[in-house]
């Protein structure tokens, strides 16, 4: 099993890696090309198709996922029933939402005050429903533990929309044109996605029939997975919506980076809990407990290895890097950087951890917990945007992603026993080592200056952290290094 996983977990990196550099160049594409205000109308329009996009998914991918990867096995037209009754579902859900996007953009624009928004959010219906589709195949992918699919896709999704977004702007430098090139973009990754959860499913040889039990039964399990998933869009996009409606289109832009910074961060973090968190359920039904915590508690250890002194570093060097890589005039962001590089740690602990809890069978208290905590950031973004701008923003998601991190690894402690011990030996040793690393970033800045010195005090940093591991027994090198070459 071991070998299975750790090769799942290499195949999701690699496709994740892929798509975080092109989704990196797209940013730095965007954020040069349209300049902080039009960058800031596009991120909040974005945000608001990514709030939509809840209505037209809910939980139902991850419902049918999870169904798929209990009876894949042992009940393989069940599973096949699963992919059938849930694709009608949210092929239904998503052209719904699609046509009241396209009817409604004119009301929504005005309604969150920012007339800019209208004709963006027309176009960006194709958006809603191809992204909603995509998604889709990637859970079903997830199901059937066709992690090589799922990283080929994400990969190809990437490739795709860094070529077709930048085409459009570099034709035409309007957010406008950006949103166009995103919908052609997820229009073709959903074709290829569809094609390859045809192949892996056997739907192309199964009998393609319904089934009205395995529809209640995703029916009846989507309900909790869409009160988390309502709440992540809450955290994940009802703030930068909020700073829009609030501020402006450039504190948006200041927001966003920051945001988007710990979408690249987060890849092995979301790798491992990507790959993984079907074996939990898979392995708990069989009554294997002991072997998944054990599983769960090598990811923890790891994660904390990798995230904390990640946290630590991007707190030091956000301050040349920022102005260095994406210009002056988002200067004003490096503050919601700083803040935000807590956020990095915290979402590396959650990505381990959170899905883990829906494969667990304990999707309703995590969509408790989860449900709390958005509240709270609700509250607080309505308390400290109008007074901080973006950097409240910031602070709320800090606090109240913090929290229900944490909570996470408490709930997944119930479910799977792991040994706390290490895992707090592990993070005081990680802390240690970031503390060093901290001190040899500011000493290498302190002495080169521009992109020769932000470039030597990372590598720097990088070569330290190596050793540090090596010495503490934290990573393996030897071992990273021949799972990596195969």
């Amino acid at each position: 099993m071991a070998n299975r996983l750790i090769s799942n977990i290499v195949s999701d990196f690699g496709g994740r890696v892929i798509h975080v550099v092109s989704t990196g160049l797209l940013l730095l594409v965007l954020t040069r090309i349209l300049g902080p205000e039009s960058y800031g109308l596009l991120a909040f329009a974005l945000s608001v198709f990514s709030f939509s996009r809840f209505i037209s998914e809910s939980g139902l991918p991850w419902a049918a996922a999870r169904f798929i990867a209990e009876d894949r096995d042992d009940a393989t037209e069940r599973a096949v029933a699963a992919v059938v009754e849930s694709w009608v579902l949210v092929a239904i859900a998503s052209l719904a939402v699609a046509v009241a996007l396209l009817v409604g953009a004119d009301f929504l624009a005005a309604l969150l005050n920012e007339t800019g928004l209208a004709g963006l959010l027309f176009v960006g219906s194709g958006y809603v429903l191809f992204y909603t589709l995509y998604r889709y195949n990637r859970a079903i992918l997830q199901g059937y533990e066709a992690i090589s699919a799922t990283a080929k896709l994400h990969a190809i999704k990437g490739g795709m929309t860094l070529a077709l977004v930048t085409a459009a702007v570099l034709l035409r430098p309007t957010p406008t044109a950006a949103v166009v090139g995103y919908v052609v973009a997820y229009g073709l990754a959903t074709l290829l996605g569809h094609w390859m959860v045809w192949r892996v499913s056997d739907l192309d040889r199964a009998s393609i029939t319904g089934d009205g039990e395995v529809r209640m039964n995703i029916l009846r399990y989507n309900v909790p997975l869409s009160v988390t998933r309502l709440s992540a869009e809450v955290d994940g996009h009802l703030d930068t919506i909020l700073v829009g409606f609030l501020t402006n289109p450039t504190q948006v832009a200041f927001y966003t980076i920051g945001k988007q910074i710990s979408q690249f961060t987060r890849v092995p973090a979301a790798s491992i809990g990507f790959a993984l968190s079907p074996s939990y359920g898979a392995e708990s039904s069989k009554g294997e407990t002991e072997a998944a915590a054990s599983v769960y508690e090598e990811s923890l250890r790891k994660t904390l290895t990798l995230y904390v002194p990640a946290c630590v570093g991007i707190l030091v060097i956000a301050d040349p890097a920022i102005v260095l890589i994406f210009g002056d005039g988002y200067a004003g962001g490096i503050l919601v950087v700083q803040i935000l590089s807590l956020f990095v740690f915290f979402e590396a602990l959650e990505n381990i951890s959170g899905p883990a809890l829906d494969y667990l069978g304990r999707a309703r208290s995590r969509a408790i917990l989860k449900a709390t905590t958005s509240t709270g950031n609700v509250a607080l973004n309505l308390a400290l945007i109008p007074i901080f701008g973006a950097a409240g923003a910031a602070v709320a998601t800090v606090i109240t992603y913090g929290t229900y991190a944490i909570c996470t690894v408490g709930i997944v402690y119930t479910e799977l026993p792991f040994d706390y011990r290490k895992v707090a030996h592990c993070f005081t040793t990680s802390l240690g080592i970031s503390v060093g690393i901290a001190a040899i970033v500011l000493a290498f800045l302190h002495v080169l200056s521009g992109y020769v010195g932000l470039v030597v005090a990372i590598a720097a940093s990088g070569v330290v952290w190596l050793v540090a591991c090596q010495a503490f027994d934290l990573i393996d090198v030897d071992q990273v290094a021949e799972q990596l070459t195969g």
